[in-house]
């Protein structure tokens, strides 16, 4: 496209893109899950919801396996005397988590069926456990209907200690040592087992520029992106939305302003460094793509919410090109880069 070619009145108009990519990054994890007395189950795990959506997306995982609905499910996260887990960062903690999860929550099935076949006072006793599907409340005969027996009665039944069960995706042969340093080496994050995963995006922007005063406002922004399986659509729309603000901000924005006198940050505040807000954000569509990827990891997904800034700035510069004619490659794009 040729640059200065669109406009709107005294406004250049102008039209970019760029692909993106980020990394899968994995590190072991490990869960709990609890049937208490009252036949409900709990899940633990040390990693952070920092606003990502993972309490929403352990109790949904849990849940598929245990045949419950999520909203009975307690999630328990954020103390580093519950299971271990990584950090919350690096697009790294749904995956790791999840996978955990997944494990923990197949060993209590199979264990709860195991119970409800073996206990004397069982209703199901006797029955092969390939006969029995946890379902709703409590574990049900495949084949016979209203033969069936609570999780509270099962939980008043089995000793206590049956009622725990751990899991997670460290290898067995690791000490408890060599687990806490394991998940704790953010630089195995990105080195891959056998696959180099990444997730990717395409992202599409439009810009007006002032050509008197060199203003550039973004208008339109329209993402396509490939996380591999969304464990939740809407969290994960929500994180891709956050990120290509945060593009906004690299690309127009955010700059660190260095006193050379003695080295101290200048605008070291929210006053003097500029972020987006609501009035800088156009209409943003995000377009999911992706397939489950279970190379990458245990459930399929991939990484989201850092893929959503990638991309976005070089997709901005395209844009100003377009409309001004002027190639900007350092951040953010002032006014004073293109005038």
């Amino acid at each position: 496209m040729t640059p200065r070619s669109m406009r709107e009145g005294r406004e250049l108009i102008g039209w970019g893109m760029a692909s993106g990519t980020y990394p899968v990054n994995k590190l072991p994890a490990e869960a709990k899950i609890i049937l208490t007395p009252q036949g409900k189950f709990v899940v633990q795990c040390a990693g952070a919801d920092i606003g990502t959506g993972t309490y929403t997306i352990l109790a949904q995982t849990a849940a598929d396996i245990l045949g419950v609905a999520s909203t009975t499910i307690e999630v328990q996260l954020g103390d580093t005397e519950l299971p271990r887990a990584g950090v919350a960062g690096g697009s790294q903690l749904a995956g790791n988590v999840t996978a955990a999860v997944n494990d923990t929550a197949r060993r209590m099935r199979d264990q709860l069926l195991k119970l409800a076949s073996e206990l004397p006072q069982s209703p199901l006793n006797g029955t092969p456990a390939s006969q029995l599907t946890l379902k709703g409340d409590g574990v049900q005969h495949n084949l016979r209907s209203g033969l069936a027996v609570s999780f509270a009665r099962l939980a008043s039944l089995a000793p206590a200690e049956s009622l725990t069960v751990k899991g997670g995706t460290f290898p067995d042969d690791l000490s408890q040592s060599e687990r806490d340093k394991m998940v704790r080496n953010l630089n195995d994050m990105s080195r891959p087992e056998k696959f180099s995963a990444h997730s990717w995006s395409a992202q599409f922007v439009e810009v007006r520029v002032d050509e008197d005063f060199g203003t550039i406002r973004v208008k339109r922004m329209v993402a396509a992106l490939d996380s591999g399986r969304l464990y939740n659509p809407k969290l994960a729309r929500s994180q891709w939305i956050g990120g290509m603000i945060m593009g906004v901000g690299q690309a127009l924005m955010e700059e660190g302003i260095v006193d050379p006198r003695n080295g101290r940050v200048i605008n070291n505040n929210l006053a003097d460094y500029l972020v987006p807000v609501n009035g800088d954000i156009p209409s943003i569509t995000t377009i999911n793509v992706g397939e489950p990827d279970f190379e990458a990891t245990t459930m399929g997904g991939k990484a989201v919410g850092e893929l959503g800034i990638v991309g976005v700035a070089a997709a901005i510069s395209n844009a100003v090109f377009h409309a001004t004619g002027k190639r900007v490659r350092d951040l953010p794009i002032t006014l004073d880069k293109i005038i």
